[in-house]
């Protein structure tokens, strides 16, 4: 399963490349039984949401996705063929992370208009946008492909379809070879003395889910979380990691390009977007899934509900589900597939390539705690991480 949420119901910023997590469960891709900050420019602001009140024109759906490798694959190996066999017009644009692109497009949506049509949410984003009366709401019998879909990676409310899962994701350990002779294999590493000042780290915590890695690596388990004792205990642990941070960051386009360069030699970063920095790009640069399992994330294709554009938007979601243009974006940019692993055709070795040892030992992130939470985990946050920072 990628995700199981028992309530789907309603630094710097800018970004191009972010992503923040939230949803449902059930069964999963490859029948298995489980399922960001500095940015890299203030100008580089949310997809439309900063000056386009109607994406990118009457006739064109505008699609918005996390930027960087990932937007430029996409590009290619979805966006294209889409508009090839449709002919209905694609423009793409680069988004930051849920905890910006949603108060732009609340206010956006409040306002009447439609920034984007599309894009991809994490799941504290699906969940907090149904707080907020964001989404496109669908009936789910005009949806074929849906039924390739992993279930826990469907999101609705009341009876109406509100989000279908894109892909899905880990944030592995990543280190620079040229610089670091040996991989980090445990998230203990973030605790490690020997790499002070050295590692690239998510913030805020939505993104990077470390009260999950400490809770689940250092303490008792992410039980801890279920209470404020445990929350707040599991922060002090944090504290922790804080004078191994050489750069926090929200946008992982700004690190991918410091972690190649070798000037910050290590840290946690994007599996996907790793593995496609080494092999497109040949840069020296390695993922490892840590023993205690790599962090899973995915994202939901979700509408706002202003959209001009939802027959569109539904007709992309279901060329996006196709287990064939699923296996193709698996194989070129190395996320993991939204869809059952009956329907897939990929081989075990370009699964691995992806998922590395499989989503049964990854690490899932508490996503209710950042959704019902948020103003302690916050403050916990700014206090014991950024203020130490």
């Amino acid at each position: 399963m990628y995700g199981n949420s028992s309530k789907e119901r309603k630094n710097d910023n800018s970004g191009e490349y972010s992503r923040n997590t939230a949803e449902t469960t059930e069964s999963s891709p490859f029948d298995v039984s489980r399922r960001q900050v500095l940015a890299a420019g203030a100008g580089a602001s949310v997809v439309g949401l900063a000056g386009c009140a109607g994406g990118g024109g009457d006739d064109t759906l505008t699609v918005s996705v996390f930027g960087g490798a990932f937007k430029d694959i996409l590009d290619e190996e979805l966006f294209a063929p889409f508009e090839e066999e449709t002919d209905i017009a694609v423009q793409s644009e680069a988004q930051g992370g849920i905890s910006e692109v949603l108060p732009q497009l609340e206010g956006a949506v409040r306002g009447g208009s439609a920034p984007v049509d599309l894009l991809i949410s994490t799941v504290p984003g699906v969940l907090r946008g149904l707080n907020s009366d964001l989404w496109y709401r669908w009936d789910s019998s005009n949806f074929e492909n849906t039924q390739y879909i992993s279930d826990d990676l469907i999101s609705e409310d009341d009876g109406d379809l509100i989000g279908v899962g894109s892909m899905g994701w880990f944030i592995n350990l990543v280190h620079n070879t040229n610089q670091i002779d040996s991989p980090l294999t445990s998230w203990d590493a973030l605790w490690d003395s020997q790499y002070e000042g050295q590692l690239g780290l998510l913030t805020p915590a939505v993104t990077g889910f470390l009260p999950d890695i400490a809770a689940e690596v250092r303490l008792d388990g992410q039980q801890m979380l279920d209470n404020e004792e445990g929350i707040r205990e599991v922060f002090e642990e944090l504290q922790g990691i804080v004078p191994q941070s050489g750069l926090w960051y929200t946008n992982e386009a700004n690190f991918q390009s410091r972690l190649a360069e070798g000037e910050v030699p290590a840290g946690m970063l994007y599996h996907d977007i790793t593995r496609v920095l080494k092999v497109t790009q040949d840069a020296p640069v390695e993922s490892t899934f840590p023993e205690e399992g790599g962090v899973l994330g995915s994202g939901r294709w979700v509408a706002p509900k202003t959209t001009d554009l939802a027959d569109e938007a539904r007709e992309f979601i279901e060329y996006a589900s196709r287990p064939a243009v699923q296996d193709r974006i698996t194989k070129t940019l190395f996320t993991v597939p939204a869809i059952e692993r009956q329907h897939s055709e990929l081989s075990d070795e370009e699964y691995t390539k992806a998922a590395g040892p499989g989503l049964d030992e990854a690490i899932l992130p508490s996503f209710d705690l950042y959704v019902e939470e948020e103003k302690l985990v916050n403050q916990l946050w700014n206090e014991l991480i950024v203020q130490e920072g």
